[in-house]
């Protein structure tokens, strides 16, 4: 979470409380269930740009440890290029009471030897609660000057890297994988555009960037699309493979603005699931990962036109069509009499789940009704409750009175005498 947050004269710095995560070296022992450690640490991100309604009276300065502690971990990540997107959001995040997930693991390049202690990476993971900002950053040591006074430099105790004099680890951010969103709902048969990005430092322009979009479901993954640009391939057309028809990623907005966005089209109740978006570019891959739900909301009608009770009739209400499975049908009356409707739970039925070949489900509801409970003027109310809608759905019908046997009786009467009347005349 963060628990400070500063300003500098390049901009805001942000302190996070984090985990070192590495793998438990007592993994294999009999009995140890953990298969990651985590060690407290603490990450600083430097001169992040600050947005106008933040006032300077506002943040309070980051202070080092007064004495250097070998045994404290403080990543100092210098950002300036590449910028962190949407950054305010980390500036905002405590305002706003949500806590920041932050996660600290040793990184190794492509292509660099394991060992290999300069520089040193780091990959840290960034969620902000609530389903908002998602980043991956990729941070490279930087260079400590000697101590004038010949004293030997610090090394962090457990990492054995070198520390400033202030005993913070100095690093730069060098590549940034982020989503805007961590989880995306949509229609049954539109759209979804599932955010991801990219930025990284020092960039050529000819240099090749690597596209993979997976989508992981109860245990099952599979590529739905893959992409090779860079400036040979906006020539003669990026390679493309597409797994699953109607997605698509923009190449141009892919090198020219790091976009790496992913549009499905037609959606199907089988495109929900887990989206990874692994970026590759240089010596660099990262990646972020959003969650789509496809939604579709119910279809409510009742089984008649009109509530005539003479002595029981059975009502019933249908939703039909509707994604995913979870719903909930309440019914409710209110008599002429009464001031609030009243929920009925008795002389209600459920039908079992019907799942229809698009993947969406339908249940009706049956409600009995007796004229000795529903008076004529009661008005019967079915109420769905389902994911997909942004409030309640109601359906109501108002009891009516049957007609009066007397006059039934007299018009048929009436009319048959009629009928007679013109046949002999």
């Amino acid at each position: 979470m963060i628990f400070d947050r500063t300003i500098n004269v390049g901009g805001a710095d942000v302190v996070l409380s984090c985990s070192l995560v590495e793998e438990d070296s007592g993994m294999g022992r009999i009995g140890s269930g953990a298969l990651f450690s985590r060690t407290p640490a603490t990450l600083v991100l430097r001169d992040l740009a600050v947005t106008p309604d933040l006032s300077p009276d506002t943040l309070t300065p980051f202070s080092p440890p007064d004495v250097p502690d070998p045994n404290n971990i403080i990543l100092e990540a210098k950002v300036t290029s590449p910028e962190i997107p949407e950054a305010g959001q980390l500036l905002h995040a405590d305002c706003n009471d949500q806590e920041v997930n932050c996660e600290i693991s040793q990184y190794y390049p492509r292509e660099a030897k394991q060992g290999s202690t300069e520089p040193a990476y780091f990959i840290v993971s960034l969620q902000i609660e609530g389903g908002g900002l998602s980043l991956t950053l990729v941070l490279q040591t930087q260079s400590v000057g000697m101590d004038q006074s010949d004293h030997p430099v610090l090394m962090q105790s457990k990492l054995e890297l070198p520390l400033s004099q202030s005993g913070t680890l100095l690093t730069e951010v060098v590549f940034v994988v982020f989503s805007g969103s961590q989880s995306q709902s949509a229609p049954l048969g539109g759209v979804a555009l599932l955010d991801c990005g990219f930025r990284q430092q020092a960039r050529t322009p000819r240099q090749e960037v690597g596209l993979e979009w997976r989508l992981q479901h109860r245990g099952h993954g599979r590529k739905v699309l893959e992409m090779r640009a860079g400036q040979k391939e906006l020539e003669t057309g990026p390679e493309v493979h597409v797994e699953r028809d109607g997605s698509s990623v923009d190449a141009s907005q892919l090198l020219g603005q790091g976009n790496a966005s992913l549009t499905l089209a037609s959606l199907k109740v089988s495109d929900q699931g887990t989206y990874i978006c692994t970026v590759s570019a240089g010596l660099f891959q990262a990646q972020q990962v959003v969650q789509l739900h496809v939604i579709q909301p119910p279809q409510v009608s009742f089984s008649e036109e009109n509530l005539v009770l003479r002595d029981k009739l059975k009502l019933s209400c249908h939703c039909k069509n509707y994604y995913p499975l979870d719903v909930q049908i309440e019914w409710l009356s209110l008599s002429p009499s009464d001031t609030e409707p009243i929920v009925l739970s008795d002389q209600v039925s459920l039908s079992s789940h019907r799942q229809h070949s698009d993947g969406t489900f339908s249940l009706s509801s049956q409600l009995t009704l007796h004229s000795s409970i529903f008076p004529a003027g009661t008005t019967v109310t079915c109420r769905v409750t389902h994911t997909a809608l942004d409030t309640p759905l109601s359906l109501s019908l108002t009891v009516e009175a049957p007609p009066d046997s007397y006059w039934m009786v007299l018009g048929f009467m009436v009319v048959t005498i009629l009928f007679f009347y013109q046949v002999m005349k």
